[in-house]
């Protein structure tokens, strides 16, 4: 029965030129890991978390100092978080620098870009859970960036809130989105993605490369579970070096000198320190229309125009240039500061 669920998502044999680790540098397999880590450690930190003000804090406090294995398996949770939203980014370019989502792999590009898009919303909601200030304040912060979204922003921000502020009542919807909601579609969405990349012919290769076939097992299966070993001890490792962070519990009414958001939307925030609100937000929207079109640009040749191509090193280096300047080079009060 295992050896016939394996075979459903691998063929029983495989281009020996597929096995070549340049080719994927195993992004993918990485983050379907990194997804099953936090659905099993998520699940665990579920039996002791109390989705209510005041005793979220106090849970996550029992959980970090109290539980056996508590620290390490919240600290597993967390940080593969952050590790899975980079490894993402990365997979969607290592795609588009390969020509990899046009016809018949455009379903599996757009796949993708759900899947992407569950992750920062799994990420945005698990950052409020803890209910500390850092959180607290930084879920406020992100929250209102969706009000500067044309038509939509202030009805969207209200409905993610529960109201027009950080409250109990945002608590309750972020735990739900968090544990119930996207863990459902996380599972959807990740069985429909491999089931396209078995139907696509699974990863793109040179048209000379060579006819050579190997068998799946044990030549792919070896080489996919030792790396899979070694992303675990990495996240593992890093897990029991360096701790998640927990600040005092969240006040709504003393706002800390500083407040920036999760930095996965970091540059979000400097780009409405920089440009006009409203035009700021244009600018992911414009990035997010750009990633949709990909498979309709260049689609006769196969590959992607040179303009397309300079276009997303332009949002590629937009995007890093301001993440980096809101991480390293914003101090007290956001004021531009030198990190050394």
């Amino acid at each position: 029965m295992l050896n016939n669920f394996f075979f459903h998502i691998r063929p029983a044999k495989i281009q020996a030129e597929a096995l070549r680790f340049r080719l994927t540098y195993g992004l993918g397999g990485a983050a379907a890991l990194m997804v099953s880590l936090q659905l099993f450690t998520g699940l665990l930190l579920n039996f002791a978390y109390e989705p209510v003000p005041v005793q979220a804090y106090l849970s996550v406090q029992h959980i970090s100092s109290d539980l056996l294995l508590g620290p390490l398996i919240r600290n597993l949770h967390h940080w593969t978080g952050h590790f899975l939203v980079i490894v993402l980014w990365l997979h969607l370019l290592r795609v588009f620098f390969s020509n990899a989502y046009f016809s018949p792999r455009c379903r599996t590009w757009y796949s993708g870009l759900f899947l992407l898009l569950l992750v920062l919303m799994a990420n945005f909601t698990g950052y409020l859970l803890p209910w500390d200030q850092l959180a607290f304040w930084a879920v406020t912060i992100a929250a209102s960036m969706l009000s500067y979204i044309p038509v939509i922003g202030s009805p969207l921000q209200t409905l993610i809130l529960g109201g027009s502020e950080v409250s109990g009542a945002t608590l309750h919807v972020f735990y739900s989105f968090h544990t119930m909601l996207l863990p459902t579609m996380f599972l959807i969405a990740m069985s429909y993605h491999f089931w396209r990349i078995r139907k696509s012919g699974g990863v793109l290769l040179e048209k000379k490369s060579s006819r050579k076939m190997l068998p799946v097992v044990p030549d792919l299966l070896v080489r996919e579970c030792a790396f899979m070993a070694v992303v675990s001890c990495f996240l593992m490792l890093f897990a029991m070096s360096f701790d998640a962070p927990l600040t005092g519990m969240a006040n709504p009414v003393m706002t800390p000198e500083t407040v920036k958001a999760p930095w996965y939307f970091l540059w979000l925030q400097e780009l409405l320190l920089h440009m006009q609100p409203v035009l700021a937000m244009c600018v992911p929207l414009a990035f997010a229309l750009f990633l949709l079109l990909l498979p309709l640009w260049g689609r006769k040749t196969a590959r992607s125009p040179r303009a397309v191509q300079l276009l997303m090193l332009g949002f590629l280096l937009v995007i890093t240039g301001l993440t980096f300047t809101g991480f390293f080079f914003r101090g007290s009060g956001m004021q531009l500061v030198l990190p050394w």
